[in-house]
């Protein structure tokens, strides 16, 4: 359950990048009515035009005006200063997490401070041994200001534990051949998950298919610690090495 209410907060990110309006060609007839919708044929004898998954045909005298949609492409000057993008992803090639590829969702906001240079924060959920968000902040460097560039992205930050570690540790025995010596063994005791830096440097493309929405492809490397604390003082760092596959999607 409470996987799914992280899941749940870090999808809020999504609502602003769902606010599009879409544009159609407009028929105007001499009757007075209007149609809307997708032109495909307009060649001086008649007029043909989808509305709702239905052609309509009218003779040219029929048709008072007609007016075309045509959408604007933007020159590089005239892109956005800002972007929002999400991700899923996972993170492979580590066995010292019971989880072999770890789910890996983020957002992040971010704003140009210079010519392909973006900057930005963020944040997430991943799920290694424990739930985590990772909170960032990302450096953005498109090689080019085009529908298709590739792209360097690096982020940095902190994983913060958001339940209680699963890991477990036990007191020293110690053996001879006739006897056990203390201390005697303890129960197997939880250890408090405390989180940890993390950096994700990555490679990728951007192809957008529209003036404001986009998706991206990136693979990089991800290193990370996890830090554990129990009783007594007990102390253990984990560290993580893998590799990010993720794919994604940007909003303007």
């Amino acid at each position: 359950m409470k996987k799914i209410l992280i899941l749940f907060f870090a999808g809020l990110f999504l609502v602003p990048g769902f606010a599009q309006n879409g544009k159609k060609d407009m028929v105007y007839l001499k009757t007075g009515g209007i149609i809307k919708g997708q032109l495909i044929i307009n060649d001086g004898e008649k007029v043909k035009i989808n509305s709702a998954g239905n052609d309509w045909v009218f003779k040219a005298e029929e048709v008072d005006s007609v007016i075309k949609h045509v959408k604007a492409m933007r020159e590089p000057k005239q892109l956005q200063n800002y972007f929002f993008d999400t991700s899923l992803g996972v993170l492979v090639g580590n066995s010292g997490n019971n989880q072999s590829a770890p789910f890996s969702f983020t957002s992040s906001l971010n704003y140009r401070v210079f010519d392909k240079l973006y900057v930005g924060a963020g944040l997430g959920a991943e799920f290694f041994d424990e739930s985590y968000m990772p909170v960032f902040g990302q450096i953005q460097y498109k090689f080019r200001e085009a529908r298709f560039t590739p792209f360097f992205n690096l982020q940095a930050g902190y994983e913060v534990a958001l339940e209680d570690g699963n890991r477990q540790h036990y007191s020293d025995i110690y053996y001879s051949s006739s006897a056990i010596y203390y201390p005697y063994p303890n129960a197997s005791e939880k250890l408090n998950a405390e989180g940890g830096f993390m950096i994700n440097p990555t490679v990728g493309f951007q192809r957008f298919t529209s003036d404001n929405f986009g998706w991206f492809f990136s693979f990089g490397y991800r290193h990370h610690q996890l830090n554990y604390s129990g009783d007594k003082g007990y102390k253990l760092e984990t560290n993580f090495s893998r590799l990010s596959l993720k794919i994604g999607f940007i909003f303007n």
